[in-house]
């Protein structure tokens, strides 16, 4: 059963790292990319309850379970903040996205190579494409 679990873990991540992307540039060209997002979110999801279902079954790793129901409220958040248009959402979405998107190279990282440096990484590469997005956005406002 875990096994499984894995595997359906380890899927939804790899689809999940490959939507992001995606769902990015077919916001750049100026399309909606709905079913891509909603795939992303629907990835990003599975990866949450798959991991928390592995952390909970593996010793001194429930913490886990924290990282994954966050990654997936940062998807979510990130995902409506535009389309509800909260104020500021310029500046939100890019950070509640792109932190989304962090956890999952996060967790990529880190299983790959158990080099504590992997839990850092992503979060220090990750901020200047957040910089940018959030100033095209700001760019894109209405004067």
């Amino acid at each position: 059963m875990r096994e499984t679990v894995l595997l359906l873990h380890v899927a939804a991540g790899t689809a999940g790292l490959l939507l992001g992307p995606l769902w990015l540039l077919l916001r750049l060209g100026g399309r909606r990319g709905t079913a891509t997002a909603t795939a992303y979110l629907a990835a990003v999801g599975a990866v949450a309850v798959t991991g928390c279902a592995l952390a909970l079954t593996a010793p001194g790793l429930g913490w886990l379970v924290g990282v994954g129901v966050l990654s997936a409220a940062l998807a979510g958040t990130g995902a409506v903040a535009r389309r509800r248009g909260w104020p500021h959402w310029r500046t939100l979405q890019p950070h509640l996205l792109g932190g989304s998107y962090i956890a999952l190279t996060t967790g990529l990282l880190v299983a790959a190579t158990g080099n504590p440096v992997a839990w850092v990484l992503p979060a220090l590469a990750g901020q200047l494409p957040i910089a940018l997005a959030k100033r095209r956005l700001a760019a894109a406002a209405p004067a």
